[in-house]
């Protein structure tokens, strides 16, 4: 009762706003809330536009400006206002009702839903593509709230909507199992729908792949740059794909439209062979493309306000001259170009509607919602027709060439057997290199620590399979750190190639491994080998490494080796940690008891 004590004006006011309330609330009857199992409510909306931006439920639910909505959905094109929605409804029956609320605009980036009931409960929902999937109340692409009404119970609801995209509030409600049924439904056409732009694409990319035409490239670009536009207007994206990501909410639909012109501009400019018939529109085709990269930069920098203001008009422009495009091709002779021209016609239809719609001229219905997407369906469809068709044009008229010309395409056949088979080598043998290089010690042509970690369980395994020794060996240069303080990294790395020069040299087999195992540190594996064959290897190492001269930048050093050895067979409690442990041992001890000397683990006798 605490409005009643207000001025005469305001106290008008609220009885004026409660009269309407009743008069909206009396236009639903009880028995047709609970009868009913799907319901716009377009009609039972009234609206109120907030300028300001900063004007609350308690502000702005007692005002008598409030204006009736139509039978079509709420849509206010691109606005900066934000815009207050409410509807009541009473349930008059002895029985509680529970439905869904539907908002059915998934890019709405700031929608605030307050349910005031008249017993003083009330409930408030923060949803919008500008905060995290997860809050939503009911996983759905759409705004989807639970509303309860109990016998008798009237609830008022507000929403609050603010978004930088085109304000719409498409609003339905539903009962619980009617809505499953429909949106299985509509899942199911969208799943066809997106399933068949998957296709598409995969084929147009799989032909790329063996053709190696660029024009199938760029149609793939375009295909997935449209199926990935509708799966952010629809909702599907931020459900599926970035359901935490709401930045990119607004940026994905920038940078997928942008990439739609671009890649459609690539498009054109290859299957309409622009540059052969006409530089002016191949010059204009390409600066679509230009164009497009750059809103595709200030996609993240730019307001969705600000950036969507230019692209509207762009793609709009850019299937104006598309379609002139293939008019002008078809009147040059070029036999596909009909096909192109038929396809466009359908994508300037839908994204022309699309656009409108968004942009508050069009009503937003089913039709205006779903054009662009049946538009682009078509498009596809017709698109890839018309590059089959082309295949076919050529293939005709290599038929009706001469001997000649049948022979020549057959050598080019041929060659482009052989480029594929070559390449496929040449990438084979990269392969096998960035391989080698990956594993290998640029500075000492050893293999690296990387590839040693996985030769030695390897070698650790096999021996536990086949009951044979593995003999494992760690070796260190002697005061090295001084060679690199004194005499400078040069002959510090040229001491390390004398090194592994000698260490590659001594290997027996090609079973052997020698790596540098880090800084001046080396490790040898030597598969089927005891101690003593293993200390007989590592010893003859020693020995050349001391007796040979390193000579570099006018210096000539000698140097030094410690190395511990460890060998045994294998059992299934030995690791390929315990052999490097119990070398690294054994090569302390070596360095321990006077350096440039061999030790074996578990051994005190030397070698």
């Amino acid at each position: 009762m605490k409005p009643l004590r207000q001025s005469g004006p305001n106290v008008s006011a609220i009885i004026i706003c409660m009269l309407v309330m009743v008069l909206t609330a009396s236009s639903v009857t009880a028995a047709d809330l609970q009868n009913v199992y799907q319901m716009p409510l377009n009609s039972h909306i009234e609206f109120l536009e907030d300028p300001s931006t900063n004007r609350d439920l308690s502000s702005v639910r007692h005002r008598d400006d409030w204006q009736q909505q139509g039978e079509g959905a709420f849509n206010q094109g691109y606005s900066d206002s934000a815009w207050w929605l409410r509807f009541t409804l009473t349930n008059d029956a002895d029985t509680g009702i529970e439905r869904l609320l539907s908002l059915e605009y998934p890019v709405l980036g700031d929608v605030q839903v307050h349910v005031v009931s008249d017993r003083n409960d009330r409930q408030f929902h923060q949803l919008g593509h500008n905060y995290p999937y997860n809050q939503r109340p009911v996983d759905h692409r759409f705004f989807v709230i639970p509303l309860e009404w109990q016998p008798g119970e009237t609830l008022s609801v507000y929403m609050r909507v603010r978004s930088q995209t085109s304000v719409q509030v498409p609003a339905t409600l539903w009962e619980r199992d009617t809505f499953r049924s429909h949106d299985m439904t509509a899942n199911i056409l969208q799943g066809i729908y997106f399933g068949a732009f998957l296709v598409i694409a995969v084929y147009n990319l799989l032909l790329y792949f063996a053709l190696g035409e660029r024009n199938y490239l760029y149609y793939v670009g375009f295909v997935m740059s449209m199926a990935l536009l509708m799966a952010s207007l629809t909702g599907y994206g931020f459900r599926h794909l970035w359901p935490g990501a709401t930045v990119w909410n607004d940026q994905a639909i920038l940078v997928f439209i942008s990439g739609i012109l671009g890649f459609a501009g690539l498009f054109i400019r290859r299957f309409l062979e622009l540059s052969r018939i006409s530089v002016m529109l191949d010059r204009l085709a390409l600066a679509f493309v230009v164009v497009s990269a750059v809103c595709v930069v200030l996609a993240f920098y730019l307001s969705y306000f600000t950036l969507i203001a230019v692209l509207i008009p762009l793609v709009v422009a850019g299937c104006i001259f598309a379609f002139l495009g293939g008019i002008y091709a078809w009147g040059q002779g070029q036999a596909t170009a009909k096909y192109f021209v038929m396809a466009w016609t359908f994508i300037l239809a839908g994204g022309s509607i699309l656009a409108l719609s968004k942009g508050g001229v069009l009503p937003s219905n089913f039709f205006t919602d779903h054009a662009a997407q049946l538009g682009s369906m078509i498009e596809v469809v017709l698109l890839s027709f018309a590059l089959a068709q082309r295949i076919n044009v050529e293939r005709q008229l290599r038929y009706q060439a001469q001997s000649e010309t049948l022979e020549t395409a057959r050598r080019l056949n041929r060659e482009l057997e052989e480029r594929v088979q070559e390449r496929t080598q040449e990438l084979e043998k990269l392969n096998e290199k960035l391989n080698e290089l990956s594993v290998t010690d640029e500075l000492t042509g050893l293999r690296n620590r990387r590839f040693l970690d996985q030769q030695l369980e390897q070698e650790v395994g096999r021996a536990w399979r086949s009951g044979s020794s593995l003999a494992v060996a760690m070796l260190d240069i002697d005061h090295f750190k001084p060679v690199n303080d004194t005499y400078g990294h040069q002959v510090g790395d040229a001491c390390l190639r004398m090194v592994g020069e000698i260490l590659r040299g001594s290997l027996r087999s090609p079973s052997d491994t020698g790596a540098r195992y880090g800084g001046e540190e080396f490790a040898l594996i030597l598969p089927d080998t005891d101690c003593e064959e293993a200390l007989a290897v590592v010893e003859r190492v020693r020995a050349r490494i001391h007796a040979t001269r390193v000579e570099s930048d006018g210096v000539v050093l000698e140097l030094t080796l410690s190395a511990g050895v460890t060998a045994h067979p294998v059992n299934e409690s030995v690791t390929p940690d315990q052999f490097l442990v119990e070398a690294d041992e054994a090569l302390y001890r070596a360095k321990e008891t006077g350096r440039n000397r061999v030790c074996a683990y578990g051994d005190q006798a030397q070698s």
